[in-house]
């Protein structure tokens, strides 16, 4: 202890160094030390957050929400066990994890990953911000690695209630899973909950185990600019992008309300009929799948699953094989036999996908003319 706290008044600490001389000297009941300790305490925040204040803020997300200076001190362990496990591409979700469970306070909330019960453990046992991290990308990653087709925002979702939500699911997010698989657990009894996001979603309580909001929250912090791929030239796909750059326009009201409607509806197709109306393009707007694949067809604009999409086409899918389209987005850009989309309602936001040219849950595309 000694030797760290020379090192801590020579400016030669390094962070997890810091960390530790601040729990130990916070949880220190000694009476002798209680001055001392409020006094290095002091110093150790004022070296600490004031280390971290060089730092600004990052944007990590489309959302247009930023993660706290807090969470972002932990960037460079949360990358270095994410590559460690095999997840180097889930940083953002990592970071986004830590946001909403702790603000990544370690000294408030020193199992800053919340992920003691991952273990089995009462919550809080963690009592190490280093090991919550590596036992929370641990736990995380092999979420990942066991349902490699689900969504991300389904295994965000797990984290909160477990990996049973997983069993639960459809292999795309979607928040009515969530809130029936909370409201199942939780027998029904409901509680006030007044977080923006719930809010802004139409609710003012959840389900009274684990957060069904969960994923949606996290959600607020990833990315959902372009993926870097050479973007559509077409004004469809141009306006499309613009939309997604914008933000992840959770709950889909800008789309919703233009179409004329007073309440929330699946929005996918409002929303590429919005984007046809601000780009120009002749195409009768739709708010139900199929009456967009009839219109199309009766015009002759018709292309089926296994030809090679152009930017700005509308592409339609049916996720229970049933015959009948349920979803609908727009091409960004076809590339070595992958389809890359730009749609609104996925997850119920806007968002950057991608699939197999010969994909079962394609069904087909309209060629706008």
């Amino acid at each position: 202890m000694k030797s760290k706290i020379i090192k801590l008044l020579a400016g030669k600490a390094s962070k997890k160094e810091k960390i530790q001389l601040l729990l130990a000297f916070l949880g220190s009941s000694t009476a002798v030390f209680t001055t001392l300790a409020i006094v290095v305490a002091g110093l150790l925040l004022v070296i600490f957050i004031g280390g971290a204040s060089q730092t600004t803020s990052t944007e990590i997300g489309g959302g247009g929400i930023s993660v706290s200076e807090m969470t972002m001190q932990w960037k460079d362990k949360v990358a270095k066990e994410a590559e460690k496990n095999g997840i180097p591409d889930m940083v953002d979700p990592l970071l986004g994890i830590i946001e909403a469970e702790t603000g990544g306070n370690a000294v408030r909330y020193p199992d800053v990953m919340q992920s003691s019960e991952s273990q089995g453990n009462a919550p809080n046992t963690i009592s190490d911000p280093y090991t919550s991290i590596e036992v929370g990308v641990k736990y995380f990653a092999g979420l990942v690695k066991a349902h490699k087709d689900m969504d991300v925002l389904n295994i965000i979702q797990s984290y909160n209630f477990g990996p049973g939500f997983l069993s639960f699911a459809t292999n795309n997010y979607d928040l009515n899973r969530a809130i029936a698989f909370a409201n199942k657990y939780a027998h029904g009894v409901q509680v006030t909950y007044t977080n923006p996001v719930a809010v802004n979603l139409g609710y003012t309580y959840r389900y009274a185990y684990g957060n069904m909001f969960y994923a949606m929250i996290v959600k607020q912090y990833l990315t959902s600019k372009s993926s870097g791929l050479p973007g559509g030239s077409s004004d469809m796909a141009k306006v499309a992008q613009a939309e997604i750059d914008e933000g992840l326009h959770v709950g889909g009201q800008k789309y919703w309300s233009w179409y004329g409607y007073g309440g929330r509806v699946e929005w996918c197709a409002v929303f590429v009929s919005y984007v046809a109306a601000k780009a120009n393009v002749n195409m009768e707007k739709f708010a139900y799948c199929p009456t967009g694949i009839q219109n199309f067809k009766q015009k002759n604009e018709w292309q089926p699953v296994g030809v090679e999409p152009k930017d700005g086409w509308v592409i339609f899918f049916d996720w229970d094989a049933d015959g009948i389209s349920d979803h609908v987005g727009i091409v960004k850009s076809y590339s070595n036999g992958t389809v890359y989309t730009l749609e609104g309602n996925s997850g119920d936001s806007t968002k950057e996908r991608n699939y197999g040219k010969t994909s079962q849950y394609i069904m087909g595309y309209g060629t706008p003319k």
